[in-house]
């Protein structure tokens, strides 16, 4: 069958220019792009100071890990909240227990806190999918998410060393347009509440940019903790912006204990 000979396929990614390996994706990106996405590993081949080269973890948390709450842990509790987005979610510089995600426990209401350091919300829709299909979201009704979105501009990527990180330098974000930047939102924003179901979402944010109806909660500042970050007032007062948005659902009604 000659003619199988003639037919036309697309250009390879080396025949275009885009690369000069013979494929796109070998053996070496694969083996860092699994490392850094399934692993939360990143790998340096170079350095000024040895200790960086190799495999490093990301650094996502600033104390410990946070997932699990140091109170309100109860698999089997009726309500599951779990609260998703960068450092203002993990609470960094205070106490776990001054975090609005523990603040959001009760008796009856289990958190657990998956924010991870100056990430986007790339970043949170990876880890949404983890916990929804670690938990079998899919078969059950106990569950709500809480997604405070960080900067829009804010996503994974490898940087000019090839070195994975966990968010865009600004100086990477200001060269796509607005359009770019919403479009990647939006995209991400419509994938959670389509698949999960917006009714299984709060969605909250720190950026005043974000659209208005897009977002049921905004994440203020009235004190401080550290450079940047908010304090354990700002964090009760999103706990309690919160907790009356599931009273009015019918979904909080126990007061904590």
């Amino acid at each position: 069958m000659s003619w199988v000979k003639n037919l036309w396929r697309p250009p390879t990614s080396k025949e275009i220019g885009l690369t000069k390996e013979d494929t796109f994706f070998t053996e070496k990106v694969l083996e860092y792009v699994h490392k850094y996405y399934y692993d939360n590993i990143q790998i340096r081949e170079t350095a000024d100071n040895p200790e960086y080269l190799g495999e490093r973890p990301l650094w996502l948390s600033q104390f410990e890990n946070r997932e699990v709450d140091t109170k309100y842990n109860d698999k089997t509790a009726p309500l599951q909240i779990y609260t998703f987005g960068c450092s203002w979610t993990y609470g960094w510089d205070l106490p776990q227990e001054q975090t609005f995600t523990h603040l959001l426990g009760d008796k009856n209401t289990s958190v657990w806190n998956y924010g991870a350091g100056k990430t986007g919300l790339d970043y949170t829709v990876k880890k949404v999918c983890e916990v929804y299909h670690e938990n079998n979201h899919s078969e059950k009704d106990d569950f709500l998410y809480v997604i405070t979105i960080p900067h829009t501009y804010r996503r994974m990527y490898f940087d000019e060393q090839n070195i994975g990180r966990r968010s865009w330098k600004k100086t990477t974000a200001i060269q796509e347009t607005e359009y770019n930047h919403y479009l990647y939102f939006l995209h991400h924003y419509e994938i959670l509440n389509r698949l999960i179901g917006r009714d299984k979402i709060i969605w909250g944010t720190w950026d005043r940019e974000i659209p208005q109806d897009k977002i049921d909660i905004f994440f203020d500042i009235h004190d401080t903790a550290g450079p940047d970050h908010p304090g354990p007032e700002s964090h009760k007062l999103y706990a309690e912006k919160i907790k009356n948005i599931l009273r009015g659902n019918g979904w909080y009604g126990e007061e904590q204990v």
